[in-house]
């Protein structure tokens, strides 16, 4: 097993590497959304998937430094998730609230 450490705006992998990669609990984190988004989509193979699971704000409005305002606190809405993503290039396949089942979270999953 090989650990690449990824960076605020890269995810340090090589262009067409994955065929699947799986977010969960990390993309209401990221500060460099643009240049991340360019970055996961570089590193999928052409039909490559990208899973992202995350959650709503549950801060009551706290944006986290560093963290886009549109955000809206501590977590990020699902719609802008596949707004940012489909402006990066990826195709949004479908979007599932409270998954895992009985979860506050959401899955939304794209296509390259």
């Amino acid at each position: 097993m090989t650990v690449i450490e990824g960076a605020e705006a890269a995810t340090n992998l090589p262009d067409a590497c994955c065929d699947a990669i799986f977010l969960r609990n990390v993309y209401h984190h990221i500060t460099a959304v643009d240049a991340f988004n360019r970055s996961l989509v570089a590193s999928l193979k052409p039909g490559g998937r990208l899973a992202i699971i995350d959650f709503e704000d549950r801060s009551g409005g706290q944006i986290p430094k560093g963290v886009p305002a549109n955000r809206g606190g501590h977590g990020v809405p699902p719609g802008i998730v596949v707004d940012e993503l489909r402006a990066a290039g990826l195709t949004h396949v479908t979007t599932a609230d409270k998954w895992p089942p009985g979860e506050p979270t959401f899955l939304a999953l794209f296509r390259k």
